[in-house]
């Protein structure tokens, strides 16, 4: 049974959801990575999730249903990640930025 995430890690999801689907841009939730060699049924942390609308996450063209289709068009789910966590990255860069400088000029 997988643990109910943590403040830090509903926080996290929430800003990977926040993304919109990294194909489409549309409203999105998150998808749990499973790297090569988790077994079928398990799923990888909270940490390791990517932003995909309901068709892309769960469609009939989606990564649970044509997994090497959608790999192949648009990337493994590890580099997703990857992308992921770089937008993520960026943004909590622009928040502080801009909570800094209202700071200083306050």
């Amino acid at each position: 049974m997988k643990k109910a995430p943590t403040k830090a890690e509903r926080e996290h999801m929430s800003k990977v959801a926040s993304l919109g689907c990294l194909v489409c841009q549309r409203p999105a939730n998150v998808h749990h990575i499973r790297p090569i060699g988790l077994g079928i049924g398990m799923r990888s942390g909270h940490y390791q999730t990517i932003p995909l609308c309901y068709d892309h996450h769960q469609g009939q063209f989606s990564i649970h249903n044509c997994k090497e289709q959608f790999e192949a068009m648009y990337g493994t789910e590890e580099e997703l990640l990857h992308r992921t966590l770089k937008e993520i990255k960026n943004i909590d860069q622009v928040n502080n930025f801009f909570n800094l400088k209202g700071e200083n000029n306050g």
